[in-house]
């Protein structure tokens, strides 16, 4: 009885002999086998986006700059992270190795006062006109619509690499028509 050799199942494809030859040479150099070459070529071209028929050096460059603005951010935030977070946790390693920890006392001393008898203070009554508060709730009543048909018109905008932020859908005529509005208030 024969063993199988190979467990795959394998498909013809026609290319020419010289391109066939050169194809071989390139597996022997960067793989064990044809399949593996062909296998990594094809990874790669899917994994960065490009086509046989692009050109690298142009689109690696974008590519690259992209990746750059992401890999700055991330060591912007390694270094923030460096400077204000790993304070309180030398502090804590200082006092382990030293074994007694310091007590820090305060810089300056505040006299306590206790409360002396002193005259309390008048308490001022204001009186209004029913007319000027009932003007004044309806200012306000007004606001609070101008301010809830703004805030309906806000959407919170997810950024990957960023902060969220917020954005106002409004025309510039509606926005300069508030923006009036608040003034003569």
């Amino acid at each position: 009885m024969a063993k199988k050799k190979y467990t795959y199942q394998y498909a013809c494809i026609n290319v020419r002999l010289k391109i066939a030859k050169r194809f071989r040479a390139y597996s022997k150099r960067t793989a064990s086998t044809h399949a593996e070459t062909l296998t990594a070529m094809m990874d790669f071209f899917e994994w960065h986006g490009y086509t046989p028929y692009q050109r690298f050096g142009q689109d690696i460059i974008e590519g690259q700059k992209k990746n750059r603005k992401r890999i700055e951010a991330v060591i912007a935030i390694i270094k923030d992270i460096e400077k204000n977070h790993d304070k309180p946790t030398t502090a804590m390693l200082q006092s382990l190795f030293q074994g007694v920890v310091e007590k820090e006392e305060p810089m300056r001393k505040e006299k306590l006062f206790k409360d002396k008898t002193r005259p309390e203070k008048k308490q001022i009554q204001t009186t209004v006109s029913k007319i000027v508060h009932e003007r004044t709730q309806l200012k306000l009543e007004e606001l609070r619509k101008g301010f809830g048909y703004v805030l309906d018109r806000v959407e919170l905008v997810s950024n990957r690499f960023g902060n969220d932020y917020f954005k106002l859908k409004l025309s510039q005529q509606e926005f300069l028509r508030i923006k009036r509005e608040l003034e003569n208030h």
